[in-house]
């Protein structure tokens, strides 16, 4: 009988922290469109289960938080616009990510582990004095994650005991959320004061209709025989990696 008792009291509790938790999924885009990987951070926030919510940053990003809305598992979208925010430069999205902190108390941070999301959360970490992870590919529990180590050779499986806990995770583990058939509320933050300690100028990209290596499903790598060999083995390589 004590035992039936502690179990309902331990499950009763679980649901009650689980209900204080909350999830702030910060979204990778241009201003114009959602950027793929944001997608797959959304489904594996909503395994955490909590309410999620995204933050747009930008300098003219009402577009992308209308498509945020529609996406299904997200419940607010945060909405912070202003001139410093162009590039998405990580030195003045901290401290915006760590006013919304303060506001909304959030349990957990997310992003994409792309370029944007590890060059932003490990400094938002730093700022909360917590431990940030990378490249979770499956999440067990709101504390326990589990995430590649040794250049992908074997798995690690974390249990986080920081207050906030802070992650990036590998888009192709995830699947993307589903474009529409949610209704998100949105809702307007205050920009946080510029730092000013950078500026954003331009950005160069290389076009390609192959995807980006974070969200590509199959990597080829051609190691020594493409390097000594990259004329006969550059097309055999391209082939491959076309199926």
């Amino acid at each position: 009988m004590l035992k039936a008792i502690n179990k309902t009291h331990l499950r009763q509790l679980a649901g009650l922290i689980q209900r204080f938790q909350s999830t702030l999924v910060v979204a990778e885009h241009n201003n114009e469109t959602l950027t793929p990987i944001t997608l797959n951070a959304i489904t594996a926030a909503t395994k955490l289960g909590s309410d999620v919510s995204c933050l747009v940053a930008g300098t003219n990003c009402a577009k992308v938080a209308e498509q945020l809305s529609k996406v299904q598992g997200v419940k607010k979208v945060l909405v912070a616009q202003h001139e410093a925010y162009k590039g998405l430069l990580p030195e003045e999205l901290t401290p915006l990510i760590l006013a919304t902190q303060k506001q909304f108390s959030f349990t957990h941070f997310c992003a994409g582990a792309s370029a944007f999301g590890k060059n932003l959360l490990p400094r938002v970490a730093a700022k909360l004095d917590v431990a940030p992870i990378s490249d979770v590919i499956e999440i067990k529990s709101p504390d326990t994650f589990v995430r590649t180590i040794y250049a992908g050779n074997a798995l690690s499986t974390v249990k986080c005991n920081e207050s906030v806990k802070v992650f990036t995770v590998r888009g192709t583990s995830f699947e993307p959320a589903a474009v529409d058939g949610g209704g998100a509320s949105s809702e307007e933050v205050s920009p946080s004061a510029p730092v000013g300690v950078s500026e954003w100028l331009e950005q160069t990209l290389t076009k390609s209709d192959r995807p980006e290596l974070t969200s590509a499903k199959v990597v080829v790598s051609g190691g020594k025989n493409l390097a000594l060999e990259p004329q006969s083995s550059i097309g055999y390589y391209r082939k491959v990696s076309e199926y």
